[in-house]
């Protein structure tokens, strides 16, 4: 039997919320204080972590291609979570636990349009980044030539203003949020699954190659080393499996949510399983400086420049006497 002091309010009414969003069960209490604790953590570790991504993509001219254009769309949305949506659902767990209806409300319409749209924005993105791997695969000489840094920031923008439609269709479509979710994952999962797919055909065939592509010196065009070309894939593999990972479990919510209908349980299992879907926003800066070298390099030199001077000075001192 699930007790909470919430459902005492027979008359709650928030927008599309209702009783049982705003209730909790007695047990889930610790549960819940526990996700405001990782909340706190994991905005410090998303804002910081994708600031610095951005930041060294954006002063490292060698790092200015099609493939990091995307990588640094992923990292604004990622960083738009840890800055947004994190204190959003901080406030919206706050509220449920005391009770305050007015703080549940304002930050529940808010992290329900914000957090749908940068989840979304995420998971385009991701798939982006996969099918960008199978067309420098596919298209071989030709990727520079049709893959540009300008043609990429025109399906960036295309994929936030895709985000932003998905986040705001729960003010004015509320029932068709949940199936707008559930098809843009499938859609995506079948994408990412089918690049990947044909990635590793193609790599398994070209396994005894040297390399992918063989130019000419009067061709003035850089060869694309196997091992290098499989490094950076499965770095974006890993990416993706993270996203999977995270995203899975809320998914699997949502459709028994649909099936079923709500229910305190099944509002808990909601919340808990957004902490995770949030988490991926952490996870994904460590993946990119973990996998990718030349990235990694330009982190750990953007990091030096952010340490105040103050502090460079005081490690300069410190020394034998």
């Amino acid at each position: 039997m699930e007790g909470t002091a919430a459902m005492k309010n027979e008359t709650f009414s928030c927008y599309h919320f209702i009783s049982i969003d705003f209730a909790y069960a007695d047990s889930s209490l610790g549960w819940y204080i526990f996700s405001c604790v990782l909340t706190v953590l994991f905005a410090v570790t998303a804002s910081f972590a994708n600031v610095l991504v951005l930041v060294a993509i954006v002063r490292t001219p060698s790092l200015h291609s099609p493939s990091n254009t995307l990588l640094s769309g992923l990292a604004l949305a990622d960083l738009g979570v840890g800055l947004l949506v994190h204190p959003l659902f901080l406030m919206l767990i706050l509220g449920k636990i005391t009770q305050n209806k007015s703080v549940f409300c304002e930050a529940g319409i808010a992290i329900e349009v914000i957090a749908n749209a940068l989840c979304i924005i995420s998971l385009l993105t991701v798939t982006a980044v996969s099918l960008d791997r199978y067309l420098a695969l596919r298209l071989h000489l030709r990727y520079k030539e049709l893959i540009t840094i300008k043609r990429v920031i025109i399906v960036l923008v295309i994929i936030w203003i895709t985000g932003a439609h998905s986040g705001t269709l729960w003010l004015y479509k509320h029932d068709m949020v949940k199936w707008n979710v559930i098809v843009i994952i499938i859609l995506c999962l079948m994408a990412a699954l089918f690049s990947y797919f044909q990635i590793y055909r193609a790599v398994t065939r070209a396994i005894h190659s040297e390399l992918i592509i063989k130019c000419s010196v009067d061709q003035n065009c850089e060869a694309m080393n196997m091992a290098r070309f499989k490094s950076h894939t499965i770095s974006t593999f890993l990416v993706y499996c993270l996203v999977m990972l995270c995203y899975l479990p809320y998914f699997c919510v949502i459709i028994v949510v649909i099936l079923t209908g709500p229910s305190i349980s099944k509002r808990f299992a909601y919340d808990m399983t957004a902490v995770g879907v949030f988490l991926n926003s952490s996870l994904n800066p460590l993946v990119y400086c973990w996998r990718l070298g030349d990235v990694r390099n330009a982190v750990r030199k953007t990091a030096k420049l952010m340490v105040p001077a103050q502090f460079k000075r005081e490690d300069a001192t410190v020394g034998p006497a």
